[in-house]
């Protein structure tokens, strides 16, 4: 008889399964994050209504419902903060205090302000000789203000999604500033973070290993060189050197043995599990706070209260269960979490472990080996995932360092702490600690630039379930039918298998203008082939588009070689990247700019079906402008034309217009000198007709490019404009047999926080 002894249905028991409703609370959360624009709260309305009927799942779509309307509701309350787009480039004179930790670098100073008046967390930039800053500092600014924005291209960091991560309502720059009479109001464990950093440096200087122990004490990375994240990334452990679970769960553990060692042998009684373990937790705590207590390490900190909870409770709770009710913790006091690869990569990890140490091992040694190799192997796909690389010697790697850093991370924290209270003690300590982590660094030097040390091949979604599924599977216990399933599961993955409909036919190019901010840089596939033309930008902060835009575009679309690399002139906004491509990828080829063959009209070559011609310059004079002497090319295949130009001027377009003559009949065009009204004469444009016209432009440029009068000469000939600051980075698919489309990143991949909001329409700059 159905309910009888009081068992519950099969749904009910699901619907109070904790594990299912942390499941639904985060696809709540994600599924608003995802959305192009939010949902009115009167939406929700009906939707809750329905969970008032009977039915299997009621309470699970009760949570994910309600997790999405108080997503909704949070966001809305973020996005009126912000600055308006309105308001772009306005000066404005604000007014209150430093908030965390400064970062000084050789040009500029970069810190997050908390105004008094909205909007209220600023992330600024002091250029020049910045005062001395200090947490809590009161400053009256001068600044002017940009709203939230970042480039929009595949396979790069998300700085746009980063800067909401954050809550950051605005950026800008410093103009002018000055202290204020009141009272710093700087968070005590800012404070101690700051004379942290101070006490590291006065101890190491400019000792190579500074960077690294600044990140693993007080969670500043701002030291670690390039060259470091570089040997970081081959070998599959820049984790170790975030401060996340791994490392709080290693200082807590080590806290609760040596507390309940302690404790054990009091002469009185006490309660020893208890109180070992609240040791462990405010150890954890204190930790975390060192270390700016971001998302990662408030995950850590409360999955450990959750699971030092789960130990100290009478009752068996299983930790699938504390990992569940962690993460509703999580998500419902900062929904914005689940954009952060952290926030899955951290889960991810702890579920991981759960699922390992549930098989039973003959020994503790071969439990060891099995969660080693488990950890460093059950990640790679997630972290291929997120961040577009992945390195197949990180498993040994991992294996050996892990265990290493749950001795040398507390041993470490011990010399800070020493360094706090008692300088003279600690300094000898840190100092001694950093040789030794020199000595261990210089091996993974070496093991960096193993053949083994390459990147796997960037993975789609579908991909990764199966090499995750496939993972489980490999690990699961002995005995288990179908166990070689797994490797099957796993082999597309490492054999970089590409799904169908991303091949190029043979005789099509696939054309992407990338979003570069106030730069080009082109890339232009056949099947088999690849040209890069211009590399994009440059500054003087550091901030390099080729290393940080171009590359990680080249990666994801799993390119590892450039057959040609073709700068169109010298000018530091088409030219600055190409160093950073030089390093990182085989160049067969290098044309142009500051290259070993100039670029010349008349120089052709084929790939696969699709021919490529210089029509300009003819020759270089003495007195050409740098712009006018821009390598002019033609793309053409039997699914239509494209032409790239460059810097182009006036003068370069009349030349030719009298020499290529109808040659320049093209379907595309990349709109020369990103729209200045200085080129795309009306003679030009005519003699062109293309029917799509891209433009290479910064937000909110000072030179406020593409001209008006540019944009409307284009239109006069029926071309559609697209700009890459309004639609992010556009790709076009120019195939035989199909018809011409060109897509748009921001409006293929839509965000509410986004800004500019995609003209869905395609009308481009201007409406």
């Amino acid at each position: 008889m159905p309910g009888a002894h009081g068992a519950r249905p099969a749904g009910a028991r699901l619907d109070h399964d904790l594990r299912l409703q942390a499941l639904a609370v985060i696809a709540g959360a994600c599924l608003v994050q995802a959305l192009p624009s939010l949902l009115p709260l009167a939406w929700f309305v009906p939707a809750l209504g329905i969970c008032l009927l009977r039915f299997p799942g009621r309470t699970l779509f009760a949570a994910m419902l309600l997790t999405a309307a108080w997503t909704t509701i949070l966001a809305g309350q973020h996005m009126a903060a912000r600055l308006p787009a309105a308001q772009d480039g306005t000066v404005h004179q604000v007014r209150g205090h430093v908030a965390g930790l400064p970062e000084a670098g050789a040009i500029r100073t970069r810190f997050v302000f908390a105004a008094d008046t909205a909007p209220s967390r600023l992330r600024l930039s002091w250029y020049g000789e910045a005062p001395p800053l200090q947490p809590g500092d009161c400053r009256q600014l001068t600044v002017k203000l940009s709203a939230p924005h970042g480039s929009a291209n595949a396979g790069s960091f998300d700085y746009e999604a980063w800067l909401w991560r954050k809550g950051v309502d605005a950026t800008g720059y410093v103009k002018t500033g000055r202290s204020c009479a009141q009272a710093g109001r700087a968070a005590p464990v800012d404070t101690l973070r700051a004379l942290a950093v101070q006490r590291i440096g006065s101890v190491l200087g400019e000792h190579p290993m500074r960077g690294i122990i600044e990140a693993l004490t007080v969670g500043v990375k701002t030291r670690i060189s390039d060259a470091q994240w570089d040997v970081f990334r081959r070998t599959g452990t820049t984790h170790l050197v975030a401060i996340s679970g791994l490392h709080i769960g290693l200082v807590a553990g080590w806290i609760l043995l040596l507390a309940r060692w302690l404790l054990l042998r009091l002469p009185w009684q006490v309660p020893v599990l208890g109180v070992a373990a609240l040791a462990a937790l405010v150890g954890g705590w204190i930790y975390a706070l060192l270390a700016g207590l971001g998302l990662p390490s408030l995950r850590a900190v409360l999955m450990l209260a959750a699971g030092l909870l789960a130990l100290l409770h009478t009752r068996h709770i299983s930790f699938g269960r504390v990992l569940a009710l962690a993460a509703i913790i999580v998500v419902v006091w900062q929904p914005r979490a689940v954009l952060a690869p952290g926030f899955w990569l951290s889960f991810g990890a702890v579920a991981w472990i759960v699922y390992l140490v549930q098989t039973p091992a003959r020994n503790k040694w071969l439990l060891f080996l099995r969660l080693q190799l488990g950890i460093s192997i059950g990640l790679v796909p997630i972290t291929l995932y997120f961040f577009n690389q992945a390195s197949l010697v990180s498993p040994l790697v991992n294996a050996l360092l892990i265990p290493m850093a749950g001795i040398y991370v507390p041993l470490l924290l011990l010399c800070m702490l020493a360094l706090l209270i008692w300088p003279a003690l600690g300094a000898p300590w840190l100092r001694l600690w950093a040789d030794l982590l020199a000595g261990m660094w210089q091996p993974l030097e070496q093991v960096a630039h193993w053949p083994l040390a390459f990147m796997l091949q960037p993975a789609g979604l579908v991909m990764v379930v199966a090499a995750v599924a496939g993972i489980a599977l490999l690990f699961a216990p002995r005995g288990l039918p179908g166990r070689w399933l797994g490797a099957v599961l796993v082999l597309p993955l490492l054999l970089g298998w590409q799904p169908p409909g991303q091949a190029i036919p043979p005789g099509g190019y696939r054309l992407h203008v990338l979003d570069v901010g106030q730069g080009l840089a082109v890339v232009v596939r056949t099947r088999n082939h690849v040209l890069v033309y211009d590399a994009g930008p440059k500054y003087r902060t550091g901030f390099d588009t080729g290393a940080a835009i171009v590359a990680p575009f080249l990666r994801h679309a799993r390119i590892d070689h450039i057959d040609t690399l073709m700068i169109s002139h010298a000018d530091m906004d088409h030219i600055g990247g190409s160093q950073a491509l030089l390093q990182q990828f085989p160049v067969r080829k290098h044309i142009g700019a500051q290259a070993p063959v100039p670029c010349r009209a008349g120089h052709s070559w084929q790939w696969d079906g699709v021919a490529f011609r210089v029509l300009h310059p003819q020759d270089v004079p003495d007195g050409t402008s740098t712009n006018n002497a821009s390598c002019v090319v033609r793309i053409t295949a039997a699914g239509g034309t494209t032409l790239l130009t460059g810097d182009i001027e006036a003068a370069a377009e009349q030349a030719l217009v009298q020499s290529a003559g109808a040659e320049l009949a093209a379907d595309i065009i990349v709109v020369p000198h990103h729209g200045s009204d200085t080129s795309s004469t009306a003679v030009f444009v005519a003699a062109v007709a293309p029917a799509y016209a891209l433009v290479s432009s910064g937000w909110k440029n000072r030179w406020d490019f593409p001209s008006a009068a540019v944009v409307a000469r284009y239109r006069q000939q029926d071309a559609r404009v697209l700009d890459t600051a309004f639609s992010g980075a556009l790709t076009a698919e120019v195939v035989p047999g199909q018809a011409l489309t060109v897509q748009r990143r921001r409006v293929r991949h839509a965000r509410f926080w986004q800004l500019p909001q995609p003209d869905r329409a395609g009308r481009g700059p201007a409406g």
